[in-house]
């Protein structure tokens, strides 16, 4: 351990060697410094070897910084950044992400009104982009909430692309600096260097949780990212490897290891007599038997077909390991026949229904539909569809549920939807039921 860090210490020495200061700079600082000192020959000498012994200090603790786990690690309690690193504690990848000065730093703020908003930070691979910004009050401000985010380029075209963030309130008046997040997501896409990342705020809310009183101002941050910091930084490693869960073959593809996060490619078998929604517990293990698991506050998959998805998994990109291997032990799925509920709203009678009775009833709340549902995850089902074939209440569904209740009370818009008479139908997208298994598959 000893030699190592001794070695670490000799290349750091050698990077200090070889750095390259601006004279101008250097003339510039002993100038000021000796104008604003107005010391004796004897002073301004100590200061000038002061200043030089500093600036040493500085540049050594740089090199220290990228030839050192050891001094990676220690940056993550200097002021600012240990706010950062506790909102991503839950991700080991964002975290390792730090921990080798993989986050870019930005620095750029705009101020209307008493409001600061200071675009600190970025992680940023070919998969996604994640944000790290603070929001200040000098005038007074208890509460605020964000209305809408809007990230452009540089000449203000919006970039379509999927995000994650807190629209809730943040309570300014709490103790200590509080640093937020937003992610956004790629997709084969590729990011501008030249970005915009634009704000509107509102303050307070009303009874009902609204926003109250949206602020006229438009907070604008431009910002850069530097492309080449993540360039090829990624490990594709083809699977293509079966295994089966009572009959259900599901298949992995490929992994894709970046920095951000591990994709895990898996395809299920159409002729699968179960519509397989998710694998339940999918992690990544290397040969000392560190877990990866999947995403935690964020987009955990996408899919890319009915029977195909990318599961996405916490990177290990940075701890380089030897081997790995894919694990899980239960899926999520239902018989291919069960997919179909048919409801008579008239009646508030449950026509077809999937046949472990998981689906309890229905009723009329106010507007809405109220479907009882037995699961410990979201809703089964995402909107109604009429007689006609007509969406109701297309991304407006709201799920109710009580901590320590696996009965979850879905709501959909219903009856002021003026919807064609007669039955409705609604498509499963996602259920409780689970098969079990064991899978361990060799990645590498």
């Amino acid at each position: 351990m000893l030699n190592a860090e001794e070695n670490r210490l000799t290349r750091a020495q050698a990077a200090l060697e070889n750095i390259d200061i601006p004279e101008i700079q250097l003339d510039q600082a002993i100038s000021a410094g000796i104008t604003k000192g107005k010391r004796k020959q004897k002073k301004n000498l100590l200061l000038m070897r002061t200043l030089a012994s500093a600036a040493i200090l500085i540049f050594a603790f740089t090199a220290l910084l990228r030839t050192s786990e050891t001094f990676a690690s220690y940056v993550t309690s200097i002021p600012g950044m240990e706010k950062i690193v506790e909102l991503v504690r839950f991700d080991k990848g964002l975290t390792a992400a730090i921990e080798n000065d993989f986050a870019q730093k930005i620095g750029v703020s705009d101020e209307h009104e008493g409001l600061k908003i200071t675009l600190d930070s970025a992680i940023v691979d070919e998969q996604m982009m994640v944000l790290f910004y603070k929001i200040d009050s000098s005038a007074g401000h208890k509460e605020i909430a964000i209305d809408k985010i809007q990230l452009t380029d540089a000449k203000g075209k919006e970039l379509e692309l999927s995000s994650s963030f807190s629209m809730g309130p943040i309570d300014l008046q709490k103790k200590g600096e509080s640093v937020h997040e937003m992610t956004y997501y790629f997709y084969g896409k590729v990011a501008p260097e030249n970005m915009k990342l634009s704000f509107r705020l509102a303050e307070g809310r009303t009874e009902t949780g609204e926003l109250r009183n949206k602020l006229a101002d438009t907070w604008v941050l431009p910002f850069s990212i530097d492309k080449e910091a993540y360039k090829d930084k990624r490990e594709i490693i083809e699977v293509n490897k079966t295994v089966s869960f009572e009959g259900q073959k599901v298949t992995v593809e490929k992994v894709s290891i970046y920095p951000t996060r591990i994709g895990v490619t898996v395809d299920f078998d159409e002729k699968n007599t179960k519509q397989i929604f998710a694998i339940e517990d999918l992690r990544i293990v290397d040969e000392s038997g560190e877990e990866w698991a999947t995403i935690a506050n964020g987009i955990s998959a996408s899919h890319i077909s009915a029977d195909k998805q990318e599961v996405y998994l916490q990177s290990n990109f940075f701890k380089n390991p030897k081997e790995l291997y894919l694990k899980f032990s239960s899926i999520r799925a239902l018989d291919k026949d069960e997919l179909t509920v048919v409801v008579d709203p008239d009646q508030l009678k449950i026509i077809e229904r999937p046949r472990d009775g998981r689906l309890l009833r229905v009723e009329r709340e106010g507007e809405d539909l109220k479907f009882t549902y037995l699961g410990d995850r979201g809703a089964p089902f995402q909107h109604a569809i009429d007689s006609e074939g007509k969406q109701i209440g297309s991304g407006r569904l709201s799920v109710l549920t009580s901590e320590g209740v696996r009965e979850q009370q879905i709501l959909i818009p219903y009856f002021g939807e003026n919807p064609a008479p007669g039955l409705i139908t609604l498509q499963i997208t996602d259920y409780a039921t689970k098969v079990k298994g064991d899978a361990n598959i060799k990645v590498k």
